[in-house]
């Protein structure tokens, strides 16, 4: 059963993710997919966040997240907030994805 599906953030629109990770056919304003962060630089460690319509950019910062049985750490958000044009002077839209990771 494919719930949440994989998709490439960095060949999709988020316009068109919405389309891809659809589940059911109910209307919804919530998305769920797994996505492989791409480098920007072969040796580097900054990540690729450019579509062809736009950026996505980091807000604020990581918000960690806990286990509520253990009050151990088990992973960090990042809000990503998309841009249209190139950086930096991309203008910013309403599409947000919270990136979870452990």
């Amino acid at each position: 059963l494919d719930v949440i599906c994989e998709v490439d953030l960095n060949k999709l629109e988020p316009w068109d993710i919405q389309e891809r990770c659809k589940i059911g056919s109910t209307p919804q304003n919530d998305w769920y997919f797994f996505s492989h962060k791409d480098k920007k630089y072969p040796t580097g460690t900054r990540a690729n966040r450019a579509t062809t319509a736009g950026f996505w950019k980091a807000t604020g910062r990581d918000k960690m997240i806990y286990s509520t049985s253990t009050r151990l750490r088990i992973g960090m958000r990042k809000t990503l907030v998309f841009y249209m044009g190139r950086a930096p002077h991309g203008q910013k839209s309403d599409w947000i994805i919270h990136e979870y990771r452990l």
